[in-house]
């Protein structure tokens, strides 16, 4: 029974053991760490094949609201991948709710059909679930076609199955999660924006790790760093330090906030904020740090600690200004405060002296090292070696210096050596300034490298000026105090007796006041030229003693500048200066200070001085001090020379020529010399005592003006009307000046009167001769121009009109050429007598010169019109006037004006613009035919701008060469060539051919026409030169116009001749016209002159004759060759019987004097035969040519055939 029983049960036992022996190879193969998660699921899914031998497995995985099949195995046609939805796996609700699934018959429990071969359906179904992390992931799922296939056992080796799988999934998912932590934790090391560096605990501290922040901030390479210990980024000299934090956080303890320096691979030191804690790194123990630089913001508040700091440094200096009681407090007190709160271990204050060695004293100091300030020996000399510190160059240059670390200070050579050792890395040295100069520095120490922003520099910067400003306000409040004692020994001066008792106090008060050893009051002693070259003592103290006055040369001395200068100062060295003084070697004197003395007239009297034996400090008080003094001793040394010559001259008051008269300030007379007698007529017994002002003075106001003038001012000139005993009044100039009495109070008024009268009958007279004309007793220029500018304010004020007539009387210049010069001054006499009878007595007639009068007339109408109507009716009532018959020594003479008008009122500007207008219109007046007025026209300045722009013109044309000449042909009546008559002509650029008509008179008003005329003779006698080469043409004459400038001039004979030779023209071909304005003024000079030219074979011709004032008698003794008849009597020969007669007149007189006659403007053949019958032979016109330029004139000469005749067809008999 028992062995059946063991038969029967071995089988299964064989099974199981085979079951346990196939779980076990599975979980081998499972586990091992090569499978990948498929190969794993898919030696999974076949060994549920083998444990439960089922023909179909399944691995299914939740996904997504189904399940998805992750591997497959057997015999089932479905592969990995197909995903069924948890709808239609109606087993899924058993197996998420942990529960194992044995189906023997799924047709008959209603489950799905199982996925596989549809001819062989799955019939006994095994599924379990899979677990991982205690959750429900999927299931295992094993089929058998067969019905009954599973039993509980195999159910059994399935869930253990499955659960081998679930704990290798988990085991494997644990490690999946710890390799993507890992590579989490590698990629936040490696990427954090802190340097995260990890070193072993091993005795160099060696990195293992580090970041890509910490290459970045510490500058090292990845491989350099893991290379390095850790103490390599130690600074140097913090090494202890480091080691001392490592060994506080010994024992596995983290630290957040540990705050050290690091070292970068530059060099330069960073602040770090470091956290640490222990790790295990690769299985060895080791440290994991992390940095944050915080060296910014370390700075940041290091400068607003700093800021802070200097806030309170200022505020505290500012308060210690204020509480002071003196500088050498002040100082002390800014030292002490800027150790105690600024935290600068020492201060000194250092002042520049003006010394020999320009030194720099330390006055006050703070701090540690006492003996180093004590041992400082400082100049601000550039020159001295000792001069080229950083104290020195401030107060050379006004600039602050900060030395931020003074082993880098290059430029300050030794300074490390010096500061180094006491603990001093950098310095603060800051100017104390006044205005512009440098008077000191503040000097500070730092234990630290400085690291001083710009704004806390403004900050020390603001310290010094306080400083100083509240040193400047100590130094002016003593000053002020020094200039109040001084003013109280001014004061005392002042009230000391006079003379030498009181150069002496002045003196004394004036050493004592500046605290000077020696002083001294002096006046200059002239020399022969005027300079100062010696000095006479007033008084002298020399070292607090009295010394006795004596004389000395200023040569040499300091005092010599005083001769020309107002103040001089020597600060120091002065015996170096000057070491030929006496007094200076005496005194041994260092400084000097002088100042020089003026009177009241600003003459240099003399000088005072002091002397000290220290060098000066303050040569501004001095200065200023000395002034005080001076102006009291300039006072009293000019009150003494006054005093003198008033007592020298007393002696001579009796023989003056002048009134001398002395009173008391009742105003009685107290002295009367005989110069008084003589002068007003009263005795002297008659004026004692008497008032002067009732005795001598016409206007009490007068003399109550002066009497107040020389008692405020000590003096007073100006001229007086006083009355004489017998009543006639007398012109005096006074000289009055305050006399004081020996306590140097007014008391008297001394005054010295002269006679002037006679200068102010001289002076009346050379008025009237300044302001009126000598010939007509008129007003002149001077005084017209005076009234005119008051006439024409009136006018514009009271808005009146008025006029300017601008008179020129006609033909002047004939009377004094024909009956001489005195019978012209008597014209002009009764001309400005006559002209007083037209006007008002409000009006002015005034003579500007020459024949030139000019009426001016005031208080007309403003309206235009009725001004013109009230101008004309004087203006006719001129004309009239002036033309009636003169008488002038048994002479009757007869002259007309010509009167330019110019009215002004309210837009007139100026007295010469209406002089101006008025004489334009004059000319006006003349042009229009004398005897006339015109009343100015604007256009008139049009004119005269346009002459004025001609003449310009005319000026460069000369210069340029725009001037030629044309030639119009001299014809016999043969037809036979004469000659030419040379005619200028201006080619002008813009203008084109300028008309002679306008361009001559010109020439001829502005004097060009002798530039002119000199080129036209020397053209014309280039051209007749070169006639004389042609046999054609060297018969010719050349007739050139001579104006009556060019002829009269000095020099035209010699021109004519020079021409004449230099060109190599025949003077017997040249002949010159002149016009009868030529042969009127001076006849004996003229003729003098063309005799000269005579004799050189040059010939005459009068041209125009018979249209001015020819004397026959003139034309007798003129060496004439020939008479030109004028154009205007040819022009109507043919309708006029006077120009006829004119004709026949001057061919008749020709033929008397045997000269030969031309006749000029002849147009027609009737003009040429009626000359002929005249008896003219020679002709010039437009009938023949006109004037013609080189080359027409050369053709024309030189055209063949017979000369060109006109004829008329037949002559008209002559009545």
């Amino acid at each position: 029974m028992v062995d059946e029983t063991l038969r029967a049960l071995a089988p299964d036992a064989l099974h199981e053991v085979r079951m346990h022996a196939v779980l076990a190879k599975i979980q081998q193969q499972l586990s091992s760490p090569a499978l990948s998660e498929q190969e794993l699921l898919q030696c999974a899914i076949q060994a549920a094949l083998d444990a439960t031998n089922g023909e179909a497995s399944r691995f299914e995985l939740l996904e997504g609201g189904g399940l998805r099949c992750a591997a497959a195995a057997g015999s089932l046609v479905a592969t990995a991948g197909q995903w069924i939805a948890l709808a239609d796996s109606p087993s899924w609700a058993g197996l998420v709710a942990g529960q194992s699934l044995r189906c023997n018959d799924t047709q008959q429990a209603g489950w799905p059909q199982a996925p596989g071969q549809a001819e062989r359906p799955m019939r006994s179904a095994l599924e379990v679930p899979l677990r991982r992390d205690g959750a429900i992931v999927g299931a295992i799922k094993v089929w058998s076609s067969a019905p009954e296939a599973f039993t509980e056992r195999d159910l059994a080796h399935l869930e253990m199955l499955s659960e081998s799988v679930s704990a290798l999934l988990t085991l494997r998912h644990v490690a999946a999660q710890l390799r993507r932590s890992q590579k989490q934790y590698e990629d936040l090391f490696q990427t954090h924006p802190q340097p995260i560096w990890v070193f072993a605990l091993d005795e160099r501290l060696t990195l293992l790790a580090a970041n890509e922040a910490m290459v970045e901030v510490y500058g090292y390479s990845h491989e350099e760093l893991l290379g390095m210990g850790l103490p390599d980024l130690w600074p140097p000299g913090e090494h202890e330090l480091h080691w001392q934090a490592l060994k506080n956080v010994q024992g596995g303890k983290s630290v957040n906030r540990l705050l050290l320096q690091h070292r970068r691979k530059d060099g330069r030191l960073i602040d770090v904020e470091i956290a640490s804690r222990t790790i295990d790194f690769n299985g060895m123990a080791a440290r994991q740090s992390m940095a944050i630089d915080v060296t910014d913001r370390l700075e940041a508040e290091r400068e607003i600690t700093r800021m802070a700091r200097a806030r309170h440094l200022l505020s505290a200096c500012n308060e210690a200004i204020v509480r002071a009681e003196s500088e050498a407090e002040l100082l002390e007190a800014i030292c002490r405060i800027t150790v105690e709160l600024g935290g600068y271990p020492m201060t000194w204050v250092g002042l520049a002296r003006d010394d020999a060695r320009k030194s720099i004293d330390c006055v006050a100091s703070a701090g540690a090292h006492p003996d180093y300030i004590e041992s400082l020996s400082l100049s601000w000399d550039e020159e001295n070696p000792l001069g080229q510190g950083p104290a020195a160059q401030v107060i050379r240059s006004g600039n602050t210096i900060i030395v931020r670390n003074v082993q880098e200070a290059a430029s300050h050579a030794g300074l490390a050596d010096r500061l180094h050792p006491r603990g001093f890395h950098g310095l603060v040295c800051l100017p104390l300034k006044h205005a512009e100069q440098t008077f000191g520095v503040l000097y500070l120490y730092a234990s630290e490298v400085l690291q001083i922003s710009p704004h806390e520099s403004e900050l020390l910067g603001e310290l010094a000026k306080d400083l100083a400003f509240g040193m400047q306000s100590f130094r002016a409040r003593q000053e002020q105090q020094r200039m109040q004692t001084s003013v109280l020994k001014v004061a005392a001066s002042v009230s000391a007796a006079t003379g030498t008792a009181f150069f002496v106090h002045l003196v004394r008060n004036m050493a004592e006041a500046l605290g000077a050893e020696s002083a001294c009051l002096g006046r200059f002693i002239p020399s022969a030229h005027g300079a100062p070259e010696r000095l006479v003592t007033l008084a002298l103290v020399v070292n607090g003693e009295l010394a006795p006055n004596a004389e000395y040369l200023l040569s040499g001395t300091p005092s010599e500048h005083l001769a020309t200068e107002y103040q001089f100062c020597v600060t120091h060295g002065l015996r170096t200066q000057f070491p030929q003084s006496v007094v200076v070697d005496q005194t041994a004197a260092e400084a000097y200070v002088g100042q020089q003395l003026c009177d009241s007239a600003g003459t240099v009297t003399g000088m005072l001085f002091v002397l000290f034996r220290q060098p000066l400090q303050n040569p501004g008080f001095a200065q200023s001090t000395l002034q005080i003094f001076a102006s009291r001793a300039s006072a009293e040394i000019e009150r003494l020379a006054a005093d003198a010559h008033i007592r020298r001259q007393a002696s001579l008051l009796d023989q003056a020529r002048d009134a001398i008269i002395v009173r008391n300030l009742a105003h009685r007379i107290t002295f009367w010399n005989q110069g008084a007698e003589r002068l007003y007529g009263w005795t002297q017994q008659q004026a004692m005592g008497q008032p002067v002002d009732a005795l001598l003075h016409l206007d009490r106001s007068q003399f109550e003006r002066a009497t107040r003038a020389v008692l405020a001012q000590g003096e007073w000139s100006g001229e007086l009307v006083q009355r004489h005993r017998d009543g006639h009044t007398l012109d005096t100039e006074g000289r009055w000046t305050l006399v004081s009495g020996e306590e140097g109070e007014a008391s008297s008024i001394l005054a010295i009167n002269s006679d002037i009268h006679e200068r102010k009958a001289t002076e009346r007279e050379i008025q009237r001769l300044a302001f009126y004309d000598a010939l007509t007793g008129l007003p002149n220029r001077m005084l017209l121009l005076d009234r005119a500018g008051h006439a024409l304010a009136n006018a514009a004020r009271a808005g009146e009109g008025g006029a300017l007539l601008f008179i020129d009387l006609d033909n002047f210049k004939t009377l004094n050429d024909t009956l001489g010069h005195d019978k012209g001054d008597l014209l002009l006499q009764q001309v400005a007598r006559r002209l007083e009878t037209c006007v008002r007595s409000s009006d002015t007639v005034a003579r500007l010169g020459g024949d030139e009068f000019v009426v001016m007339l005031e208080a007309l109408s403003s309206e235009p019109a009725t001004l013109a109507l009230e101008t004309r009716a004087v203006a006719e009532k001129v004309l009239s006037t002036l033309a009636q018959p003169y008488k002038l020594d048994g002479h009757h003479y007869r002259t007309t004006p010509s009167i330019g008008i110019a009215p002004f009122g309210e837009g007139t500007t100026t007295v010469g613009d209406l002089l101006k207008q008025a004489d334009l219109a004059m000319y006006q007046a003349k042009t229009g035919g004398r005897n006339t007025l015109r009343f100015y026209d604007p256009h008139m300045q049009a004119v005269v701008s346009a002459r004025a722009e001609l003449e310009t013109d005319m000026r460069a044309a000369l210069a340029k060469g725009e001037f030629l000449l044309h030639y119009q042909p001299q014809v016999r009546h043969d037809g036979r060539w004469l000659g030419v008559e040379a005619l200028a002509r201006w080619q002008h650029p813009q203008r084109g051919l300028v008309s002679p008509a306008e361009f001559i008179p010109v020439a001829e008003e502005t004097g060009l026409i002798r530039t002119l005329g000199r080129w036209v003779l020397h053209t014309a006698c280039q051209v007749l030169a070169h006639w004389q080469e042609d046999p054609a043409l060297h018969h010719l004459s050349m007739a050139v116009n001579v104006s009556s400038r060019q002829f009269r001039s000095t020099s035209f004979v010699g021109d004519v001749s020079r021409m004449l030779a230099i060109t190599g023209a025949p003077a017997r071909r040249l002949k010159l016209e002149l016009t009868e304005s030529v042969l009127v003024d001076n006849v004996e000079s003229t003729i003098a002159t063309m005799e000269s030219l005579r004799a050189m074979g040059v010939r005459f011709s009068l041209d125009d004759f018979g249209t001015g004032y020819s004397s026959l008698s003139y034309l007798k003794r003129m060496p004439l060759h020939q008479l030109k008849i004028d154009q205007s009597f040819v022009r109507d020969l043919l309708t006029d019987p006077n120009d006829a007669a004119i004709v026949d007149t001057i061919v008749a007189l020709s033929a008397a004097l045997g000269l030969d006659v031309i006749a000029e403007g002849v147009e027609t053949l009737e003009q040429r035969e009626m000359l002929l019958q005249a008896g003219c032979m020679a002709f010039q016109g437009y009938l023949y040519s006109r004037p013609l330029d080189d080359a027409a004139l050369l053709e024309m000469l030189h055209s063949s055939g017979s000369p060109y005749v006109p004829s008329l067809p037949s002559l008209p008999s002559l009545p």
